[in-house]
């Protein structure tokens, strides 16, 4: 059997044919589907492949029994007016020859996809990891604000008429998008549980940084291409602890995108000299490299699953602070929490923080015991389960041929 995997994703594909891309979906991320179907035809967006682009820091997301369906973006008006019949054609075309489709959230390709699979009496699944109301209405730009109700509406139909759902939270995303179908709840993070010896580490770090007085490193991981990931309020509120904390610090940013405007930024609010960027490096051991020579992590976030970064941090028994969007909270105690845009809040956390020992090392076992909850051992089998269950469902669906109209279950 085949299943069509859709998400808005970019792709690079390489002159040589390798598929190349930034962030979590290497081809490991695949093979759970693989363990329930034979292949995957994954449908994402293209970017155009560049001479001077360092794919050594980029994943390698192909790999066997895993293809690709890369299309233009119809994620703008320009790009709706110039590529949509265009698009639709072809995913009319990658539904066809799959038995069923898997639509992650949030993905305006998705909504066609699910319309075609609909019409065609193909299976649904869900995989709901994101708001669609937060990620679009605080990208930034106005366009994003007046198309936010209508990605919102879309999901929460998508989600309602899905035949199975994975939620990748417990509460935050159930509750906004209810579902009529069989439900599993599994954070999409990928991670092993660390040995022991990482908080041991962590625990000394914490010890001598205070010891030394060294600067305080805060570390937060996320794109630049927007403003969701709150890099903008975090430059803010470095400048605010400049007046009233008596620590150093530095800022430290591991992620893709543009960097100019938030050194303008940086610039602008005096901390230009604590603002590094630290571009991006390959999924697994380079990121936990990185996070163990941060001090504290953040997440001062406007939109959120549950994040795969701040599970990391926590693995790595790093003191973390994060915004109440999404499913952070489910994550991290109340106190340790503000609102997204809070920048003043954030500040107060963070000084909080970095002026409390005691607040540091309890931070750091509390949260490296938390993160294995989200371990691989824990949550694959739950994963690997719900796939299984939904490729017995795509079998027994298979032999019928009725075509309904959307909808045609019951609300």
């Amino acid at each position: 059997m085949k299943i069509l995997y859709c998400h808005d994703n970019f792709y690079m594909p390489s002159p040589e044919g390798t598929i190349y891309s930034a962030g979590q979906f290497q081809y490991a991320y695949y093979k759970p589907f693989l363990e329930a179907f034979d292949e995957v035809e994954v449908v994402g967006r293209i970017e155009e492949y560049a001479e001077d682009k360092d794919i050594t820091a980029m994943n390698i997301s192909s790999g066997p029994h895993v293809e690709f369906t890369l299309l233009p973006n119809i994620n703008s008006p320009k790009g709706l007016i110039k590529n949509y019949r265009y698009v639709r054609a072809e995913l009319e075309k990658s539904v066809k020859r799959c038995d069923g489709v898997i639509i992650r959230a949030v993905s305006d390709m998705g909504w066609i996809v699910f319309q075609l699979a609909r019409a065609m009496n193909k299976p649904i699944a869900m995989e709901m990891a994101a708001c669609a109301w937060d990620s679009t209405w605080n990208h930034g730009s106005r366009y994003a604000k007046i198309y936010a109700p209508v990605r919102y509406i879309r999901d929460k139909i998508i989600t309602r008429w899905s035949d199975y759902v994975m939620y990748v939270s417990h509460e935050f995303l159930p509750n906004r998008y209810p579902t009529n179908g069989t439900t599993e709840f599994a954070s999409n993070v990928r991670i092993e549980r660390s040995e022991n010896d990482v908080l041991e580490k962590r625990l000394e770090k914490i010890k001598h940084c205070n010891e030394a007085h060294n600067p305080i490193v805060i570390g937060l991981i996320g794109t630049l291409n927007h403003k969701l990931k709150g890099v903008h309020d975090a430059i803010e509120a470095l400048h605010l602890l400049k007046k009233t904390c008596n620590k150093n610090f530095e800022f430290r940013i591991l992620g893709p995108g543009n960097k100019a405007p938030y050194l303008d930024l940086a610039d602008k609010y005096g901390v230009y000299d604590l603002v590094h960027f630290d571009g991006i490096v390959k999924s697994g051991d380079k990121v936990l490299e990185w996070l163990d020579n941060i001090d504290i992590y953040i997440q001062p976030s406007y939109q959120e699953g549950v994040p795969r970064a701040t599970i990391e941090a926590m693995s790595r028994g790093a003191p973390v602070i994060g915004s109440t969007a999404g499913g952070i909270p489910e994550l991290l105690p109340a106190h340790w929490l503000h609102k997204p845009g809070d920048v003043k809040q954030l500040a107060i956390l963070i000084q909080k923080m970095a002026e409390d020992p005691v607040s540091q090392i309890s931070n750091a076992n509390r949260n490296f015991e938390k993160s294995f909850h989200y371990s691989s051992e824990v949550l694959m089998p739950k994963r690997l389960a719900f796939w299984k269950a939904f490729s017995e469902f795509v079998q027994r669906k298979s032999g019928q041929s009725n075509v309904h109209p959307f909808p045609s279950k019951a609300a």
